[in-house]
């Protein structure tokens, strides 16, 4: 799906978290962009096909899928004058970024081969459907938006570094992941990789950088964002979906993870 909107503001709008414009898999002609001041804010950008960028006074030609991130003060220059190219990308800034990028882990300008291009892309038509709806955007919702990209930007370059995950991790993984809805503890997983619980956490944990039963949640929550957005099922129905027998202890772990209830989460998303 493609998807673009950008609208700079003169003078710059402040707030906690601030967002002008969002592409997903915009297409260009043979071209290179140059803007040396920039445009007076934060750009974050996904090139899944070879470009020329320059990175201080080098440039650079990828041969591999990239993202890069550009601080306010930066001047951009990218592009590819032999081919039609793609890139996805969201100008931002705000008062909150500098924390949430230091939370994550993250600096204030890389660049890094990136493969997930599709959970990128998730997050920014998340950022997309927020400032085109008719309500005016959630300030809250965009800060959470923002703090699970730049964390999920954060566990992305972590597992790349680890080059040579062994197929048996991958697979427990991808089990937890794709089961959210059933009850499983570290004594379990454990016992399905013939290990003990201390050693089947520690290499879990240094093979993808989050615990098993972190990894669980992650995978409830994001289960459970669908199934608000996506259908008609009661909060109580999504909680027994994701695992939660009791829908009280569902709304806590959904507002503390997400930052408000489900049933908010909810309407904001169909407003």
């Amino acid at each position: 799906m493609k998807l673009r909107t950008l609208e700079f503001q003169n003078p710059r709008c402040s707030g906690a978290v601030v967002v002008s414009g969002v592409g997903v898999k915009e297409e260009m002609p043979p071209c290179r962009v140059t803007r040396p001041r920039g445009t007076g804010d934060r750009l974050l950008m996904f090139f899944p096909q070879p470009v020329c960028l320059r990175i201080g006074e080098e440039e650079i030609h990828t041969t591999t899928p990239v993202l890069r991130l550009w601080r306010d003060e930066d001047g951009h220059f990218y592009g590819n004058t032999d081919r039609k190219w793609l890139h996805s990308w969201v100008h931002f800034h705000g008062g909150r970024i500098p924390a949430l990028l230091a939370e994550a882990g993250l600096e204030e300008e890389f660049c890094v081969e990136w493969y997930d291009g599709e959970r990128l892309e998730a997050y920014l038509s998340l950022i997309y459907r927020e400032i085109t709806g008719e309500a005016e955007p959630d300030g809250r919702l965009l800060e959470h938006h923002f703090a699970s990209l730049f964390l999920e930007i954060a566990r992305g370059r972590s597992n790349a570094a680890r080059s040579n995950i062994p197929k048996e991790w991958l697979e427990i993984r991808r089990f937890i992941g794709s089961n959210p809805e059933k009850t499983l503890n570290v004594k379990l997983l454990s016992r399905m990789m013939n290990r003990s619980a201390p050693a089947f956490s520690a290499s879990f944990r240094r093979y993808f950088g989050i615990s098993p039963i972190h990894c669980q949640l992650d995978a409830r929550m994001e289960l459970a964002r669908h199934l608000l957005h996506g259908s008609s099922l009661s909060i109580k129905e999504i909680g027994d979906r994701c695992g939660y027998a009791d829908p009280f202890q569902f709304s806590r772990m959904f507002r503390r993870r997400i930052g408000v209830s489900p049933s908010r989460w909810r309407s904001v998303q169909g407003e």
